[in-house]
């Protein structure tokens, strides 16, 4: 099957043309076009379309129509423009050992250029011109290309080679222990799957939206997105930017490493920025330059805390800067946004970002709906920007076919087993929760999109289902390396002591005996009230036991969360967008129930989420113990969801119920309870008579008491 990634500047007649004949014969393989850019002698050399198959090996295109007309001099241009491309590639290949053959690649790399007509002239024996309809013939000529290769060459076009684990594990001795098996798991061929393909080389004139489960790539993608358009348009200047700051680092590294690999050079990081979404007085920010630019005030997170409340703070600031500033009329600062963890941003945050944009207005926004952790959804593109003041969304997503997409789903999650991802779902939604479901997507089909099929009754609403993960939506190497059993593991405990002391005894045989090493573990607190005293605590615990350990942000830098020999411990704000092949969900009881509970399912969702292999959830009391009998029904079920699927009312009414509340509104509530729990102690008192209060009240009480 031929699969095709679309870059930029593709929509030429050749290109049609070409990728018209490919699919007459349907070749395993890919077609990129407009892509690759390669690093030469005297700058960047861009690829005009690249065949990677079984069945015709290597082939590189001209599409620039040169033969059409051919003038004086043409020829050597010709001969000149077909050698830059061979010794590209050649240069870029041979740098990995896996396609080479002694001191040469172990397979053939051909240059065609792609014309109306043949030219009537004679040309180099090196230099082949074919047209459509000769095209297929020249390319039955060359030698197959073997599967074993064709990954490893698609790795290196993609530039994902470069992913390769940078951790040699020279202590990993045994070959069944835990560091053993991360280091296969880290083995895994770096390929990009189909969607992450587009994803990341994919680039239409004009927005684009890339979703995906937590591990499937979105932030690889994103990065690899930003170095890719940097490399092809160095004057553009280009932002990245998020909500967790210890995204910076990652980022940073992550860019670097990909552009390196394209132009051989580090990025021009005046150009090419990578920044937190809001910015602080010392650190500049998306928000806070986006203000200064239109000669408004940049405001900060006390200032905003006082003025909106703390679940409100950015909301707040980016409303406030839209009322003084129209999108309209706003001075446009960059040529192009990239946006990682967007559904913890609000959308005002993508209005004032539209705003500072130039025409066409490159923004690619990536999100994971169910990590969102704060008051926010992720609507459709048309409310997320607004319409103008003519009344038309600003921005409408469309894919053609035969285009670079503009709204793209990751469909594979390489992080997370599947057992830890199902249950990581149903603690998220409350499939099994005795009280009912907490949450649940608006669009049936967002359950297949994101990996799930229906192995008995029908995904519609009001119908019972039941889901199960695809096969094709996790990686191969989960089921040979790893087992339900130990991937997820609950433990209830009779206080906090004792549960910080059996997480403190686990970690150091990790560490001991599991060839484990410190930032291969990450410790989530569950509760984000509890973060500094529960953390603090364990990190008494840990360090009594001969331990490292550190409060990421807290006892350590708030832009890092890993630290070498010291293992993190960390809220789940700080945890979003990075991962660990251990990962400790402490005080998870916190995730229970209680007011906010969509979020606090959130969290847990996400805390597992953060597991590369195995996920340890420990807590305490009655609530824990329910959160084990949830996970033990996904368990029993054989890791299925089954339930039904709610109305659109009822939907409507698990936002209504569950939704995220300011403080001031949870403050309200609690004392409106406060006093009615006063009023029953009365009445049951005999200080006030049921008969003395009004008749309705009297009804709703008279009712709950015969309940």
């Amino acid at each position: 099957m031929l699969d095709v990634a679309f870059g930029e500047a593709n929509q030429t007649r050749e290109a049609t043309e070409l990728l018209s004949k490919l699919r007459e014969v349907n070749p395993t393989g890919t077609l990129y076009i407009g892509y690759p850019l390669l690093s030469a002698a005297d700058g960047r050399l861009q690829i005009d379309a690249l065949l990677t198959c079984e069945e015709f090996g290597v082939v590189a295109f001209d599409l620039s129509g040169q033969g059409e007309q051919p003038q004086q001099g043409w020829i050597d241009s010709l001969s000149r423009l077909h050698n830059d491309m061979f010794v590209g590639l050649e240069t870029k290949l041979k740098e990995h050992r896996e396609l080479r053959k002694g001191r040469n690649l172990a397979f053939e790399i051909r240059t065609v250029t792609l014309a109306p007509r043949l030219p009537d002239c004679a040309l180099p024996e090196d230099v082949i011109v074919v047209t459509p309809g000769s095209l297929l013939g020249i390319l039955s000529k060359g030698a197959p290309l073997e599967r074993s290769l064709l990954q490893y060459v698609n790795a290196a076009i993609q530039t994902t080679s470069t992913m390769k684990p940078r951790k040699k594990r020279a202590n990993v001795t045994g070959k069944q222990s835990k560091g053993a098996i991360v280091k296969e798991i880290e083995k895994q061929i770096a390929n990009l799957d189909r969607w992450q393909k587009k994803a990341a080389i994919e680039y239409p004139e004009g927005p684009q939206r890339i979703r995906g489960l937590a591990g499937s790539g979105k932030t690889i993608v994103l990065a690899q997105k930003a170095a890719l358009l940097h490399a092809k348009h160095p004057d553009w200047q280009i932002v990245v930017t998020f909500n967790t700051r210890s995204l910076y680092q990652q980022f940073r590294a992550l860019i670097q490493r990909f552009h390196f690999e394209i132009a051989r050079d580090d990025p021009d990081w005046t150009k090419l920025r990578v920044m937190h979404a809001w910015g602080s007085a010392s650190t500049a920010g998306v928000y806070s330059e986006i203000a200064r630019a239109n000669g408004k005030a940049a405001r900060d997170f006390g200032y905003a805390k006082e003025k909106f409340g703390s679940g409100l703070a950015f909301s707040g600031v980016c409303k406030e800067l839209l009322s003084e500033v129209s999108i309209e009329q706003a001075v446009q600062i960059y040529d192009l946004i990239i946006i990682d963890e967007a559904q913890d941003l609000p959308q005002e945050f993508f209005q004032i970002a539209y705003g500072a944009v130039k025409q066409p207005k490159r923004i690619v926004w990536a999100y994971d709906e169910l990590q969102n952790l704060g008051d926010y959804t992720m609507p459709p593109a048309e409310t997320i920007f607004g319409r103008d003041p003519s009344g038309r969304p600003r921005v409408s997503l469309r894919n053609l076919q035969d285009h670079p997409q503009q709204d793209i789903i990751l469909r594979v999650c390489y992080r997370n087993t599947p057992w830890s991802l199902t249950a990581a779902h149903a603690l998220g939604f409350g499939i099994y929760r005795p009280e009912g479901l907490v949450q649940m997507f608006d669009d049936v089909g967002l359950w297949t999109e994101i990996g799930y099929e229906a192995v008995d009754g029908a995904l519609q609403l009001g119908r019972q289902v039941k889901l199960s993960r695809s096969k094709d939506a996790s990686p191969e190497f989960f089921s040979s390396l790893l087992n339900p059993t130990d991937a997820l593991r609950l433990s209830l405990f009779d206080n906090a002591e004792r549960e910080n002391e059996w997480v403190a005894q686990e970690i150091c045989r990790n560490l001991e005996h599991d060839e484990l090493e410190a930032d291969d573990i990450l410790v989530i607190i569950a509760d984000l009230l509890a973060v500094r005293s529960r953390g603090a605590a364990l990190m008494r615990t840990l360090q009594k036991h001969g331990m490292g350990a550190h409060i990421a942000g807290i006892t350590s830098s708030r832009d890092l969360i890993f630290q070498d020999d010291s293992v993190a411990i960390t809220s789940i704000h700080r945890a979003k967008g990075n991962e660990a092949p251990m990962v400790y969900v402490v005080g998870a009881e916190a995730c229970f129930g209680g007011w906010d509970l969509s979020r606090k399912r959130n969290i847990i969702f996400t805390a597992i989420t953060r597991s590369r292999a195995w996920v340890r959830i420990s807590g305490v009391g009655s609530n824990m113990e329910k959160l084990v009998a949830e996970v033990g029904a996904v368990e029993t079920s054989g890791f299925q969801l089954q339930f039904t699927y709610p109305t659109e009312d009822e939907i409507n009414k698990l936002k209504r119920i569950h939704r995220d509340r300011s403080d001031n509104e949870v403050a309200s509530i609690k004392k409106d309870v406060e006093s009615f729990e006063r009023l029953i102690h009365m009445i049951d008192a005999g200080e006030i008579a049921l008969e003395s209060l009004p008749e309705k009240i009297q009804a709703i009480l008279r009712s709950g008491l015969r309940n």
